[in-house]
């Protein structure tokens, strides 16, 4: 990555800010520690979520416009390719927000947004490194903790299968990787690495 921590700090913020969200860490809020608990009694009855740990120290967690960050995340530049998806979801909640409840409450809208969301944090990671998933594998993000059956975590690895093959020939699509690629024009040019046609 060519950008400095700074710039990178700076084009976080700005991506918060254009699309107006924030960030809090799970730990300050009460209401991710209700949640926990009740995801640990769904884990322990195997529905396919993570356990009240792992959700409060492994996944982040994005409720309309506010991402609540994993507890001990610290400073976002360390993070920025997961801010990258997380914001993809408060894109989308802004975009139509009881359209967003409803289709993430069904396994496939669930299966479609995560997909989008995390092709965004690809486009905007190929802008900045140059670096595609190398497998398939890496694309498999949803079939454990998403609560989504076989058939629907294929269908979100053949969206992000490919969203890299159009994102290696330079296509951008998202809100947040055409932001991101915006952002880099203005403020870094020399900074982006992966090719762009837009």
């Amino acid at each position: 990555m060519k950008l400095t921590p700074d710039q990178l700090t700076a084009l976080l913020g700005a991506l918060l800010g254009r699309f107006r969200c924030v960030v809090r860490e799970k730990s300050d809020t009460n209401e991710m520690g209700i949640v926990a608990q009740v995801f640990g009694v769904l884990s322990f009855f195997g529905l396919g979520v993570p356990s009240s740990a792992d959700f409060l120290d492994r996944f982040w967690t994005t409720l309309g416009p506010v991402i609540f960050s994993a507890r001990g995340t610290g400073p976002l530049a360390p993070h920025a390719r997961v801010v990258f998806h997380e914001v993809t979801h408060a894109v989308q909640f802004w975009r139509a927000p009881l359209d967003y409840v409803r289709r993430y409450l069904t396994s496939t809208g669930r299966a479609e947004l995560e997909a989008e969301a995390e092709r965004a944090a690809i486009e905007a990671w190929w802008l900045l490194t140059g670096e595609l998933p190398a497998t398939r594998g890496d694309l498999d993000r949803t079939r454990h903790g998403y609560a989504l059956d076989d058939s629907h975590a294929d269908l979100t690895v053949e969206l992000l299968d490919t969203a890299c093959t159009s994102v290696s020939c330079g296509v951008l699509s998202t809100d947040v990787g055409l932001y991101v690629l915006s952002w880099l024009r203005e403020h870094a040019p020399t900074a982006i690495v992966g090719t762009v046609h837009a």
